[in-house]
This record gives structure tokens, C-alpha cells and sequence, in this order.
């Protein structure tokens, strides 16, 4: 009777070493999750913490390349710098006096007047309107044309003036989609580390269980077959001499 119940202890020895061994799944490792309003908060306050520093960027970057532009103007027309500064000094002139006699006028009749010997008399109220009067010039018209010469000039001054393309801060700001996109691809790698992380721990644990219910399944088999006369015991007797270690010699399923 005690033949029978190793006979059936080897079966259920292997039946359960054959499950123990089958190879397991690893566990699945889910992906972070991903809140749109926190995104846009991240990429806010990135904004705004990194602000200053942009514009101080956008800044300088936009001055050099104002000063590179005047700079090849001035090697493409030569004395370009002070011409367009006399000419904004006097498309301000007009703006500012557009009623004005210029002064070089008025110096230039004082001068013909000495020259004439012109002692006596005196013009109007010594004022530029009245100058206008004696020379026989509308008042409203002069101060019209002045001003359509102010604006004349500052189209001149802009239309020729060194072009350049400024430097947005907008591109560097972070937008919160891009935020998004960049939080999803990080929870994504970390998923994917995280998974293979554990496909190779579970493969690990396949390998040794398998290594070790067979070796366990090998020893009850043998231990059954020695019991029960089957196969012989030359074999099981020589695992039992090579191995003194084992689980087999240790629980003294070697000994009748």
C-alpha cells in the first residue's frame, strides 16, 4: 500500500511541479495619468518664472540686430547716420513750429536789410506773424504746407530706414499643449521602463522556478520509482552520493 501512495505522491509532485514551473506573466504597469488644467498651470507659471530672462534675450538680441543693420547702411551710403539725423531734426522743426519763420530766413532778411542800409522802420509786431504778413504769405497755408513737410520727411526717414525682423518673446514661451505632449511622452517612457522592468523580473522567476520545481520533480520521480521498483535505483542511489546537499538526501528520501 505505501508503494502506492509514493506512486501517487510522484504523480502529484509532478503535476504540481509542471504547474509551478509554466511560465508567469508579468504585471502590467499602467501609464501616469494626465490632467489638462494641471498642465496648463505648469506651463503658466514656467512662463512667468522664466519672463524676465526672455525679454532681456528678446532685448539685446533685437539691439544687435538694429546696430548690424545701421552698420551696413552706413557702408552701403556713406554718411547715411547724420543725414537721417538733420533730416528727423527737421521733420521736427516743422511738426513742433509749423507757423515759424525759420530762423535762417529771418537772419537772411536782417542781413539784406543791413546791407541796404535800412535804419528806420520796423516791421509789424516783431513776431513771425507778422513777418508772414509783410511778405505777403497766408498764415494758414504756410503752417499747412510746414506740417505736410513734416510728415513728407518722416516718410522718407521710415521708408529708407534699415529694415529688421524683431525677435518675438511668444517663441519662447511654452504653450500648454506642448506641456501636455511633453508630460504624456515622460509618463509614457517611465511606463515603458517600468513594464520592461518587469517582463525581465518575471522571466527571472520563470527561469528559477522552472530550474527549481524540475529538479524537484526529477527527485520525486526517481525517490517513486526507487520505492516502487520501477526503473531501478542505481541512478537515484548515485544523485543521493554526487549531491548530500540536496533536498532529496536532506529529508532522507534516500533511506528505505
Amino acid at each position: 500500500m505505501s508503494e502506492v501512495w509514493v506512486a501517487a505522491l510522484g504523480a502529484v509532485a509532478s503535476g504540481v511541479g509542471s504547474y509551478m514551473a509554466a511560465p508567469k506573466g508579468a504585471k502590467s504597469m499602467a501609464q501616469g495619468t494626465l490632467n489638462l488644467q494641471d498642465e496648463q498651470t505648469r506651463a503658466v507659471e514656467g512662463n512667468m518664472a522664466n519672463q524676465s530672462s526672455i525679454e532681456a534675450l528678446v532685448s539685446r538680441g533685437n539691439a544687435f540686430n538694429a546696430s548690424q543693420a545701421k552698420s551696413l547702411a552706413e557702408q552701403t551710403m556713406p554718411g547715411y547716420t547724420k543725414l537721417s539725423e538733420s533730416l528727423t531734426n527737421r521733420a521736427q522743426q516743422l511738426a513742433d513750429h509749423p507757423y515759424d519763420v525759420p530762423k535762417e530766413v529771418q537772419d537772411n532778411l536782417a542781413r539784406i536789410a543791413a546791407e541796404r542800409g535800412i535804419s528806420a522802420g520796423t516791421r509789424g509786431q516783431f513776431n513771425d506773424f507778422s513777418l508772414l504778413r509783410d511778405l505777403g504769405v497766408n498764415q494758414l497755408q504756410y503752417g499747412q504746407t510746414a506740417i505736410n513737410q513734416a510728415q513728407t520727411l518722416s516718410s522718407t526717414l521710415v521708408n529708407n530706414s534699415p529694415r529688421i525682423n524683431p525677435m518675438s518673446p511668444l517663441s519662447f514661451y511654452v504653450t500648454p499643449s506642448q506641456q501636455a505632449s511633453a508630460t504624456d511622452l515622460n509618463n509614457s517612457n517611465t511606463q515603458a521602463t517600468s513594464q520592461a522592468q518587469a517582463n525581465a523580473d518575471a522571466a527571472q522567476r520563470n527561469a528559477q522556478n522552472a530550474d527549481l520545481w524540475g529538479s524537484l520533480t526529477k527527485i520525486a520521480g526517481q525517490y517513486s520509482n526507487k520505492k516502487t521498483g520501477v526503473g531501478g535505483s542505481t541512478n537515484y542511489d548515485d544523485f543521493i552520493r554526487k549531491n548530500p546537499n540536496s533536498s532529496a538526501a536532506t529529508y532522507g528520501l534516500g533511506t528505505d
